[in-house]
């Protein structure tokens, strides 16, 4: 297993007006739209709509006008001036500090690319610096693969390996002006770990039919859980740390476009406020799932379409109206095993110039059918991770 310290965010803006739990909701229903956007494939889904949020949140300190307020209505935040990223920055150093208790890492970490000589406003940079703690660091665009390269290996650094190849050379060139970057890494570890002498293979019945062999955790124990007439919710907390792991499995076993279909924030405020402690018998799959995005599209259908167009007004970064997104692009990786779960997760916006009901004891858990999760810090509430399993990797 990993074996590394990751490094915390310093809280530099206490006094923000804008309180960091203010960002939150408007956080998860980001989240939660992020889902059901991405949710239409058959594949196994994780993302980390923390880290894209962080990433659109320093873009948008750059956009102005109708670039702005699209951006805005897209993370759903309903106040983004200065106090906005001041909250955001306050989050983040509330869940570095939160994230790394005990035997658990969690880091956070944001970087802005820019092209060699290109001035930027002075008040862009203050934020970068000031609220994101993202560095600005020069790099030649012209020279693609170089580029990449230094901004992969940054990313790599700052997930523990797990995102090495964020940005494809073929992705920049000489008109590129920007690239800004948000990776995010969690190392966790249960609260009440499984032992490894009970795991043993049995059968998981994926999306489309069938069965699978498939290594099962078990354990007896005291969990939080709660259950509606469609769906168990099971939650998994990590030790010394307000973070968790939910597991929403629907009774069903194909039942989840169903459940997917009502994930919104009223209804996952509602799943996991019912959850009370009990005596739960779980039986959860061990699983690795990773996913890579470009979002232009989805981000496009949920209201920015004019940051990636001609029309765009990025004036806030460099003075003039000359810039335009060209992509945001996002991977993600999730393991979960027997001692806890290994998430990480990218992000990257490159800038380019214009040219529950009673139940018996014990209850019985056995997530053996596809199933959503999100992993989340249950004292500010806000998701940090969130993905479906459909299938276990071979």
């Amino acid at each position: 297993m990993m074996h590394y310290l990751a490094p915390a965010l310093p809280l530099l803006l206490a006094g923000a007006l804008l309180a960091s739990g203010n960002v939150t909701p408007g956080m998860n229903r980001f989240a939660a739209a992020a889902y059901r956007q991405l949710a239409s494939g058959d594949e196994n889904l994780i993302l980390s709509p923390f880290s894209i949020s962080t990433a659109l949140s320093m873009l948008l300190d750059g956009a102005r006008g109708q670039t702005a307020a699209g951006m805005a209505a897209t993370l759903e935040q309903l106040h983004t001036g200065p106090d906005y990223h001041a909250a955001v920055a306050a989050l983040a150093a509330e869940l570095a500090k939160a994230g790394n208790q005990g035997s658990n890492q969690l880091s956070i970490a944001n970087a802005v690319w820019v092209q060699h000589g290109y001035p930027l406003e002075s008040a862009f940079e203050q934020t970068m610096r000031n609220q994101y703690q993202a560095p600005l660091t020069p790099l030649n665009f012209a020279n693609p693969v170089d580029a990449a390269g230094r901004i992969n290996s940054w990313t790599a650094e700052e997930t523990k390996g797990r995102i090495e190849r964020l940005i494809s050379p073929g992705s920049l060139d000489r008109s590129t002006r920007l690239v800004l970057t948000s990776a995010i890494y969690f190392l966790g570890k249960w609260r009440f770990p499984f032992d490894p002498h009970n795991t043993r293979e049995d059968q998981f019945y994926p999306a489309g039919g069938g069965a699978a062999e498939t290594e099962f955790m078990h354990r007896k124990a005291d969990f939080r859980y709660a259950e509606t007439p469609s769906v168990q919710i099971l939650e998994m907390p990590y030790d010394g740390t307000p973070l968790a792991f939910d597991i929403l499995l629907p009774k069903e076993k194909n039942g989840l476009a169903q459940l997917e279909a009502a994930i919104n924030p009223k209804a996952l405020s509602a799943w996991f406020g019912s959850l009370q402690e009990h005596s739960v018998q779980a039986a959860i799959p061990k699983f690795r799932a990773e996913s890579t995005f470009s979002l232009k599209a989805m981000l496009s259908r949920m209201g920015m379409a004019e940051a990636f167009g001609q029309s765009a007004d990025f004036s806030g970064i460099d003075g003039r109206r000359d810039l335009y997104v060209s992509d945001v692009v996002h991977k993600a990786f999730v393991d979960v095993s027997e001692e806890g779960t290994e998430a990480a997760a990218a992000t990257g916006a490159i800038v380019t110039f214009m040219a529950m009901h009673p139940h018996p004891q014990p209850i019985i858990f056995r997530a053996d059918h596809p199933f959503a999760f999100f992993i989340r810090d249950t004292a500010s509430g806000v998701i940090l991770f969130e993905g479906r399993l459909l299938r276990p990797a071979p």
